[in-house]
């Protein structure tokens, strides 16, 4: 005899986590977007900021705007992966608060 449980209802607990992975996976997806799109905000800003107050040949306005773009990427790499890691552990709580934090738009 084993203890396998199969019919309807394991297919049915089955498909409900699923879903809830699909949801997790979903509010992990619009957390990273929306930090994403809050640290390219910021960055446009300053550096066009930046660009304004100096006088630069076109070969040091593109090492600024590079400069920008890799400090954000820098410093959304490690928030980014720990909301992968929340969204993977079914951590709802963590994916809940990212989006809270982020969503307000300055």
């Amino acid at each position: 005899m084993t203890d396998c449980v199969t019919g309807p209802e394991s297919g049915t607990r089955k498909a409900e986590g699923e879903r809830a992975s699909d949801a997790t996976r979903s509010a992990e997806n619009v957390a990273i977007e929306r930090i994403r799109e809050r640290g390219e905000s910021v960055r446009d800003r300053q550096v066009e900021r930046a660009l304004s107050e100096l006088e630069l040949s076109e070969r040091e306005r593109d090492a600024v705007e590079r400069l920008g773009d890799r400090l954000v990427e820098r410093l959304l790499a490690v928030p980014e992966a720990q909301l992968e890691r929340a969204a993977s552990d079914g951590d709802e709580e963590t994916l809940a608060a990212a989006l809270e934090l982020f969503s307000g738009s300055r």
